[in-house]
């Protein structure tokens, strides 16, 4: 059967080769668009990960419902470097964040104040870049950056002098004078409005928390070994953290790392996957990528009709032959098969065909991504983000692809053999 079949493929050339092209072209457009779409969302997750909130963050067991100046943590500066250590770890970045009165001579504003080591987050979110005037922080440095729109507001600029009050560790007044080293263009104007960053140690003094940190962002390599390296994380943060007052459960280890609503305990601390600390972000991913489900529904109904188009073709074209194999004494089910037969030949020869092109097409543009100009390149690095759009590799969508016009190709078959199955000889003489 499957012989006869393959001579009926090429006993009308041009005929096999329509069919093949509408498999290919189906299977070809469906493949490159959800690479491309599943690229660029990967592209902006990795990016704002990186630039902003960090794969894991640490924070002490409390902070992250609610976020008081009791529920900071301390951690020594090993602890840190260790960290800094596990293999898959790219960047740690400590933070002291907090809020606080800022006031000039005439106006006050209360902000967000972020302490920072002005080296890692340099790395971290390219936060020079955004120094519009003055210079940017050093390590030792005691001044503070300010957001344009802080500026504007307070009539403040490089070389004046800002006066921060809030609350310090336990209760205790802050207060301190600061020098403007320089105005930052944030990336979003809730930020560019209210946020003021100063370095770590500043911070500290003005709080009166030695080593004392609201959490540390962490960014990792390779996304994949997300838990493998929080596991990592919180081995170490249970041995160094043993002292302190423990609530978890002990794990068949016999070590207190407690995993619940994907936040992980372990000495005190809380370590949480940022599928928890960005919510909103997949939220957003999730409606974006509904939209482009339309959009391949749609695309896979066009494919759909044009393979049928197809098919009904070659079916009508081949009413007579059909005919004479009946008379001479071809059962309709055995032709039915044949049929059925020939039509996945094709098919499978087109999606071979459109997963060989696709496939190093998919690969050049993963490591040669797409550079995105004009208005959207400065739209991408306003947001921190490199202004380019690769293309996803994931195996899951060629698979699925494939896997989803094969389907339609499946269903489309029911026309033919409900033709073979119903058709009358007679009339067809």
């Amino acid at each position: 059967m499957i012989r006869i079949s393959w001579r009926n493929i090429w006993r009308n050339r041009r005929r096999a080769l329509i069919t093949m092209a509408s498999v290919f072209f189906a299977a070809f457009f469906s493949i490159l668009m959800i690479c491309f779409q599943g690229g660029a969302f990967s592209k902006m997750i990795d990016n704002t990960l990186r630039t902003q909130a960090g794969h894991i963050q640490i924070h002490a067991k409390g902070y992250w419902e609610e976020k008081i100046t009791e529920n900071f943590m301390f951690m020594d500066a090993a602890t840190l470097l260790y960290m800094e250590r596990i293999p898959n770890i790219d960047n740690v970045s400590p933070r002291l964040e907090t809020f606080a009165l800022a006031a000039s001579e005439t106006n006050s504003k209360g902000i967000a104040l972020v302490g920072i080591s002005p080296q890692k987050e340099a790395v971290k979110s390219n936060l020079p870049s955004r120094v519009k005037k003055g210079v940017y922080l050093t390590e030792t440095d005691d001044g503070v950056l300010i957001g344009e729109g802080v500026a504007k507001y307070l009539n403040v600029t490089v070389g004046d002098t800002l006066a921060l009050i809030g609350q310090g560790y336990h209760g205790a007044s802050a207060a301190g004078l600061f020098p403007i080293r320089g105005i930052v263009k944030l990336i979003t104007n809730e930020m560019d409005n209210g946020v003021a960053y100063l370095t770590l140690p500043s911070v500290q003094f003005f709080m009166d928390m030695p080593d004392g940190y609201s959490g540390v962002l962490i960014s990792i390599i390779n996304n994949k070994r997300l838990d493998e390296t929080m596991r990592d994380i919180c081995e170490h943060l249970f041995l160094t953290g043993k002292d302190l007052s423990l609530t978890g459960k002990e794990d068949p280890e016999n070590q207190q790392i407690k995993v619940e609503n994907q936040i992980w305990e372990a000495g005190g601390y809380e370590v949480l996957p940022w599928h928890f600390t960005m919510e909103r972000l997949l939220e957003t991913e999730k409606s974006d990528r509904m939209i482009g489900v339309v959009v391949i529904f749609i695309l896979y109904v066009i494919v759909g009709f044009g393979i049928l188009g197809t098919v009904v073709m070659l079916t009508n074209e081949r009413r007579h032959e059909f005919c004479v194999l009946i008379s001479i004494g071809m059962t309709r089910l055995r032709l039915s098969a044949t049929i059925v037969c020939e039509l996945l030949i094709m098919s499978f020869i087109g999606v071979f065909l459109a997963y060989g092109v696709t496939l190093p097409i998919a690969h050049w543009f993963h490591a040669h991504p797409i550079q995105v100009t004009g208005g959207m390149a400065e739209m991408f690095i306003d947001y921190g983000m490199e202004p380019l759009l690769p293309l996803s590799i994931e195996p899951s969508i060629f698979t699925n692809q494939i896997t989803t016009v094969l389907v339609i190709v499946a269903l489309t078959l029911i026309y033919p053999v409900r033709k073979i199955m119903k058709l009358k000889i007679s009339e067809n003489k």
